[in-house]
């Protein structure tokens, strides 16, 4: 595999500059079809059934009202709003109960894309949340979960 600017910028560039050149401008195409065909849908009431069809056997336990209540009552006041309703969204998933895990915990671990590994990203989110292009950073990273994939 051949060595691109972009990791040698990797091992050369602080974090914070390495965020700032590679995501405060970044595509956010996925993120968007993420938030149009996955997640909007959870929030909107009348599209609660179809969301739920959609997802089948991977959603049969999903809880609207955790979800609803997470959004509240959590301080999630660094993240814009969309990223608030995908962390919420994630609560309702039960990404947090069946990673034994809480919010703060998660948001302080580096191991943040998948909590039962013991691989380590660059920045906590807590971390990317001060830093130019994190919450960009937070937003790709968002949508690649191991989560995902279970």
């Amino acid at each position: 595999m051949a060595i691109t600017n972009r990791d040698i910028d990797k091992r050369e560039l602080s974090i914070p500059q390495y965020i700032d050149k590679y995501y405060s401008n970044v595509d956010l195409k996925g993120w968007k079809y993420w938030m149009t065909d996955n997640i909007r849908p959870a929030w909107e009431r009348e599209k609660r059934k179809e969301f739920l069809a959609k997802w089948g056997e991977r959603m049969k336990f999903f809880d609207f009202a955790k979800m609803e209540n997470f959004y509240e009552k959590r301080d999630l006041s660094g993240f814009d709003e969309d990223v608030k309703k995908f962390v919420a969204f994630l609560a309702g998933d039960g990404f947090f109960d069946k990673n034994n895990l809480t919010f703060e915990d998660w948001i302080n671990s580096k191991n943040f894309t998948n909590p039962l590994k013991d691989y380590e990203q660059d920045v906590t989110i807590k971390e990317a949340l001060s830093l130019k292009g994190g919450m960009n950073y937070i937003r790709k990273q968002l949508i690649n979960l191991h989560w995902w994939r279970q």
